[in-house]
């Protein structure tokens, strides 16, 4: 019974500082230089795992049903997404708050004139049209493998 209220004490306390955020920022920005060596090198290590997990699934024989082949494919999409989001981060930290017009703003525009840095930036800005087919890869082939296993489950 007194771990039945310890349980209930600590839920209790959980919920409560949930309902109390102090801020609740989309964005975490990182402190200046170490937290973007930490993000940068997240994303060296994520596109290694999805690399090697896109490796384990190609020469597993029993992997070779549709559903492997769509998280095949989420790997090697967001495996780009990591790579091209790394090299976002790096061009962005060469550009200067000038080579902006209305900096932070949903109006952002990057003025001109264009610099290759500057179109790097801009393309990479684009990542939307690597992750998303990737997150669309990963809801179909979950859906998929989720479906066969049902069926086995039902034999």
């Amino acid at each position: 019974m007194k771990m039945l209220s310890t349980i209930q004490h600590t839920g209790l306390f959980i919920v409560a500082l949930l309902l109390v955020p102090d801020h609740a920022w989309a964005l975490q920005p990182h402190g200046a230089p170490e937290g973007l060596y930490v993000h940068q090198m997240s994303h060296v290590l994520f596109t290694g795992a999805l690399i090697y997990l896109y490796w384990h699934t190609r020469r597993t024989p029993e992997l070779s049903n549709k559903g492997w082949h769509y998280l095949q494919l989420f790997c090697i999409l967001f495996a780009g997404w990591n790579m091209l989001a790394l090299v976002g981060h790096e061009s962005a930290r060469l550009l200067n708050p000038s080579d902006f017009i209305d900096k932070a703003s949903w109006n952002e525009q990057v003025a001109g004139p264009i610099t290759p840095i500057k179109m790097v930036y801009f393309i990479t800005k684009m990542d939307h049209l690597l992750y998303v087919p990737a997150l669309l890869a990963l809801v179909i082939g979950l859906r998929s493998l989720s479906k066969d296993a049902q069926r086995e489950a039902d034999k």
